[in-house]
């Protein structure tokens, strides 16, 4: 931990040093910690690297005028001066990742969260198509011209890190090559939109079973609002429980039977993307060490979605 340079921040921010730091592991971009002073408690993000924090200095406008609920920054600093890291301290939103506690949901819980997250969907498509793909963060953006580019990119990287760890085997590539194939022309003719995709098992804060509010909230996306819902379907699929959530955002956005065939080609695709990070370290939160359980679970996932597809 980086405790001398936390008591540092809460020194020059609060005038204080914190009674409590508590580390959080979930992510793998910034190193974030929960700081306990004396009458409060806040969320300090830090990076070496601006690019991974700016994204919710800029971006928080764009949540607030869309009325979706944010934690507020209370300080910042990218200089490095003060200590060796960028960092933010944030507002703390009440309750936990809803993937912690998604067992806990009751099904009619889980169906109230999932309309707020179809809010959230429908709320960022009421803003006009975007001009280019790609990632934006809080100091730029990536301008492809099509989706096609950015998901041959993805498989390049999935390709190449399979090539240091092994853990996608033959029938998976596979998989992954057909689905590219298959879905070509419709990544080439699919209209950019802005959208947030990082929203499915973390970041979406629950408070005593109720929707709470998005965290990190550094990277926005321009490009197919589906993939998005993929990610929700990947992470939930094949539990019938947790299966109430994702079916009923599906419901609660009208998709029809081809958007709902495209969503289960985004949950393959982020499944196998996923897998592809098991033995990569990222950071401190990043073990570096294959979980052999999590490739089998992901590889039961993808062939179960991908013979949904093709039937």
């Amino acid at each position: 931990m980086n405790d001398q340079y936390i008591n540092k921040i809460c020194e020059v921010e609060f005038n204080e040093t914190p009674q409590k730091i508590e580390k959080k592991t979930t992510g793998i971009c910034n190193e974030v910690y929960e700081i306990y002073l004396k009458k409060e408690s806040y969320i300090l993000r830090m990076n070496s690297e601006k690019k991974f924090l700016y994204g919710t200095h800029a971006f928080l406008p764009i949540f607030q005028k869309l009325q979706i609920k944010t934690p507020s920054i209370v300080a910042e600093d990218y200089s490095k001066n003060k200590v060796p890291f960028c960092y933010q301290i944030l507002s703390k939103i009440k309750g936990i990742d809803l993937g912690i506690v998604i067992d806990d949901l009751t099904q009619k819980e889980l169906k109230l969260i999932a309309i707020e997250i179809s809010r959230i969907f429908d709320k960022f498509n009421t803003f006009p198509q975007k001009d280019s793909f790609g990632e934006i963060n809080g100091l730029g953006e990536e301008r492809y011209k099509n989706l096609f580019e950015i998901i041959k990119n993805q498989q390049k990287t999935i390709l190449e890190r399979n090539s240091k760890t092994g853990v996608i085997d033959k029938e998976i590539i596979n998989i992954l090559n057909k689905l590219i194939q298959s879905y070509k022309n419709y990544f080439l003719e699919v209209k950019p939109k802005l959208y947030y995709d990082d929203i499915n098992s973390k970041n979406v804060m629950v408070y005593q079973g109720k929707f709470s509010g998005l965290v990190d909230l550094d990277f926005l996306m321009k490009g197919d609002y589906l993939e998005a819902i993929g990610r929700i379907m990947a992470s939930w699929y094949g539990d019938k429980h947790r299966e109430v959530y994702i079916k009923e955002v599906i419901k609660q956005q009208y998709l029809d039977g081809m958007q709902q065939k495209v969503v289960k080609m985004y949950a393959v695709l982020n499944l196998i993307y996923w897998m592809s990070e098991e033995g990569i370290k990222f950071n401190s939160n990043s073990s570096g060490v294959i979980n052999w359980n999590n490739v089998r679970d992901k590889k039961e996932k993808i062939v179960g979605l991908f013979n949904e597809i093709i039937e």
